[in-house]
């Protein structure tokens, strides 16, 4: 019981992480500054991050 209460908070967690993210990210940079991704060829992933 108390594994499947742990599982459950967890997962609560991360959901409330993942509607958290959008507004911290956006508050984070100034307006000027925005974001630029590109495809790692090497690491087979894409890579972003802010440039001004």
């Amino acid at each position: 019981m108390k594994t499947k209460q742990l599982i459950l908070s967890t997962v609560l967690a991360f959901a409330g992480l993942a509607v958290l993210a959008p507004s911290i990210a956006s508050a984070a940079p100034n307006h000027r500054s925005h974001k630029v991704c590109k495809w790692d060829a090497r690491h087979h992933h894409r890579v972003c991050h802010w440039v001004r």
